[in-house]
C-alpha cells in the first residue's frame, strides 16, 4: 500500500510539472512585442502606379494612364501596395546593394514602413547587365519568396529587352511586361501557400513577419511557432542533462541506507550529566560605526547601426 501511494504521488508530480511547463511555454510563445504592421486600405490605392524617372512614357501619356489604372486595380484586388519604378541613366552605376537600398527607401517613403507592398525596379537605366529587383514588404514577404520571384523574372524576361541590345526602348514592350507583372502578382497571391514567417534580419530593428489567427504581425519578437520549438528543445536538453547527471552520480556513489546508531553503544554504557551556565549579570559594549556615502558612475549605452526600418525583402535578378 505504501509503494502504491508513493507511485501515485510521483505520477501526480510528473503530471503537474508537464502541465506547468505547457502553460509556461504557451504564455511565452504567444507573448509578442508591439505589432508594427500597417494594413492596406482603399485610401492607399492612389499611391500605387508607375514612377517613370526615365521618361519612357512622356510621349504616350494615354498608355501611362492605362498602366497606372491596371496597377491600381491589381493593388485593390490583392490588398497590397504595388509600385513600378523605371530608373534613368543616372542609376546605371548602381551595384546590387545600392539598388536594394534605393528600393527599400522608396517603398518605405511612399507606403510607410511595415506596410503590405511590392516594388518592381525594372532596370532600363542602361546598366549591363541590368539589375531588376522585386522588393517585398510585410505580408508580401510570405507570398513572394525567392523561388516565386525567380519564376516571375523568368516569365517576364521574354517581354523585356536584353541589356546588351543597342535598340531604343519601346514603351509598348515595357508596358506589356508591366501588365504581365500585374498578372503574376495576382496569380501567385491566389495560388501560393504562405511561408510560416519571414525574418528581416538587416532592418533596423530586425523584425519578424508572420500570420496568427488570420492577422498579419510585424514584430521584433519571433513568431509563436519558432518560440515553441526553441522552448521544447531547450527543456528536452535540460531534462536529458539532468538524467545523465543523476545516472553518473548513482554509478559513482554507492548510497547506503541509514544505520541505527544504537548498535555502536550498549544501552548501559552511557552516562549523561546535566550542565548549566548561570550568569550573575550582563555587560553590553556599544561601538559607533562610521558610514560614508559617495557618488557612483553611470554608464551610457550608445545604439545604432542597421540598414533601414520596415520589413523589406529583396529579390535581385540580372538580365
Amino acid at each position: 500500500m505504501k509503494k502504491t501511494g508513493s507511485a501515485i504521488i510521483i505520477f501526480i508530480t510528473i503530471v503537474a510539472i508537464i502541465v506547468g511547463l505547457f502553460l509556461f511555454d504557451s504564455f511565452v510563445a504567444n507573448r509578442s512585442s508591439q505589432n508594427l504592421y500597417q494594413s492596406f486600405t482603399d485610401d492607399d490605392v492612389s499611391k500605387s502606379g508607375i514612377i517613370d524617372e526615365h521618361g519612357l512614357f512622356d510621349g504616350d501619356q494615354s498608355l501611362l494612364w492605362s498602366l497606372n489604372n491596371e496597377i491600381q486595380d491589381c493593388a485593390r484586388k490583392n490588398n497590397m501596395n504595388i509600385l513600378v519604378f523605371l530608373p534613368d541613366s543616372s542609376r546605371s552605376r548602381y551595384s546590387d546593394d545600392m539598388v536594394c537600398d534605393f528600393t527599400t527607401d522608396k517603398l518605405n517613403s511612399v507606403f510607410g514602413e511595415s506596410s503590405d507592398g511590392v516594388l518592381y525596379y525594372l532596370d532600363i537605366s542602361g546598366k549591363r547587365p541590368a539589375s531588376d529587383d522585386i522588393a517585398t514588404s510585410a505580408r508580401a514577404n510570405l507570398i513572394y519568396t525567392d523561388s516565386i520571384c525567380d519564376s516571375i523574372f523568368s516569365l517576364l524576361d521574354p517581354y523585356l529587352p536584353s541589356s546588351s541590345s543597342s535598340e531604343p526602348l519601346d514603351p509598348k514592350q515595357i508596358g506589356e511586361a508591366i501588365s504581365k507583372f500585374c498578372f503574376y502578382i495576382s496569380y501567385y497571391n491566389t495560388n501560393t501557400p504562405r511561408e510560416s514567417y519571414f525574418h528581416a534580419s538587416t532592418s533596423d530593428p530586425p523584425v519578424y513577419v508572420y500570420m496568427k489567427n488570420g492577422e498579419t504581425y510585424v514584430t521584433k519578437s519571433a513568431p509563436p511557432s519558432k518560440k515553441w520549438v526553441v522552448l521544447i528543445v531547450s527543456e528536452l536538453i535540460g531534462a536529458l542533462v539532468t538524467l545523465i547527471m543523476y545516472l553518473v552520480s548513482k554509478h559513482n556513489y554507492k548510497f547506503k541506507s541509514k544505520t541505527n546508531p544504537r548498535i555502536y553503544l550498549a544501552s548501559d554504557a552511557i552516562n549523561l550529566t546535566q550542565n548549566a551556565d548561570i550568569f550573575q549579570g550582563t555587560h553590553t559594549t556599544k561601538v559607533r560605526i562610521e558610514s560614508s556615502s559617495g557618488g557612483g558612475s553611470r554608464g551610457g549605452f550608445s545604439g545604432g547601426g542597421g540598414h533601414h526600418g520596415g520589413s523589406v525583402g529583396h529579390h535581385v535578378h540580372h538580365r
